[in-house]
């Protein structure tokens, strides 16, 4: 049944037995269910988890104590609850629109995943498209889309294609075209698209608004290169945060490489690319990772309390 046609009571009666039991016979829906509730009747939302807090934080014998009135003698273990907020979210980076080695096949798998699953949002971490290096003259024989409105053009055709809002920033591609011509293409991306939305230049904090803490995603570009270890530079990147403006999470682009870290309490992950091996990455002896994430993610009132990212990768 749709959450829209559920009537008040039965969505109440359903989430009160979730609540109570603390049983959950599928997670999705009762995630939406909740969001439902949320919009209908907040308040009693709120009661009905502050309630379950009560329940994980006391056991049987001490609520029964507590409701007659007696007083809990102090343990000496620590109650910690991992429950809480699940957020599900796509992580895509560097599609490179408008080059040879991004292919309209990768994209349609990709796009079909997406879709298909219950996600709150996406996020892209730059090099939407290919821009044209004026450093590398041969740099125009790979590409299927030449100069800025054919590539943009392009980018809006596959993007429209997504049925979720996807957040991103720019890469050091998408400014080729700030540096020749003054053209922001991701920004005007956006403004032809009403689910894609524009960030910034090559870094940006998303806010997730959690129950009682804001979780702060980071989406995060760079120009620098490839390192030996694949985590030697989220490594590094993570080192540069001062201590006040770390993020929860931090979601790079750029180097093609696919790897979780965590470091300094921070959810790293570097998101591969969805195009394959360029020639040049191939002069260079690059790899590249094709393929994107899908992350999982529980949020309470102390933080990330699971982290869940999963792997799509792609094989030529």
């Amino acid at each position: 049944m749709s959450r829209h046609n559920i009537t008040d009571e039965m969505l109440k009666n359903y989430l009160t037995m979730c609540y109570i039991s603390n049983e959950y016979p599928n997670m999705e829906t009762f995630k939406r269910y909740e969001r439902e509730a949320k919009r209908r009747f907040p308040e009693w939302v709120e009661f009905m988890k502050s309630t379950q807090k009560i329940r994980e934080k006391f056991s049987k014998e001490e609520i029964s104590e507590l409701s007659r009135g007696e007083r809990i003698v102090p343990k000496r273990e620590k109650r910690i609850s991992f429950r809480g907020d699940v957020i599900r979210f796509a992580h895509i980076t560097d599609t490179h629109f408008g080059a040879s080695a991004f292919h309209e096949d990768i994209w349609d798998a990709v796009v079909d995943e997406i879709n298909g699953l219950d996600l709150d949002f996406v996020f892209h971490s730059g090099d939407v498209v290919e821009g044209l290096s004026a450093r590398r003259m041969d740099a125009v024989y790979d590409l299927t889309h030449i100069g800025y409105a054919q590539q943009k053009d392009y980018a809006v055709e596959l993007l429209s294609k997504v049925d979720k809002d996807i957040y991103a920033i720019s890469g050091n591609h998408d400014r080729f075209f700030l540096k020749s011509a003054g053209a922001l293409v991701v920004s005007d991306i956006s403004k032809e698209l009403d689910n894609f939305h524009y960030l910034g230049e090559d870094m940006a904090d998303f806010i997730i608004e959690g129950d009682g803490i804001d979780i702060k995603v980071r989406l995060f570009h760079g120009e620098d290169g490839n390192s030996y270890s694949t985590s030697y530079r989220l490594q590094k990147l993570v080192e540069s945060f001062s201590g006040g403006d770390k993020p929860h999470v931090l979601l790079a682009g750029h180097t093609h490489k696919q790897v979780y870290i965590f470091e300094r309490n921070i959810h790293c992950l570097s998101g591969g690319a969805v195009c394959t091996q360029s020639n040049w990455m191939r002069s260079k002896r690059l790899a590249n990772h094709t393929g994107f994430h899908i992350v999982e993610m529980e949020i309470n009132e102390r933080g990330i309390t699971r982290f869940s990212p999963t792997w799509y990768p792609f094989y030529r």
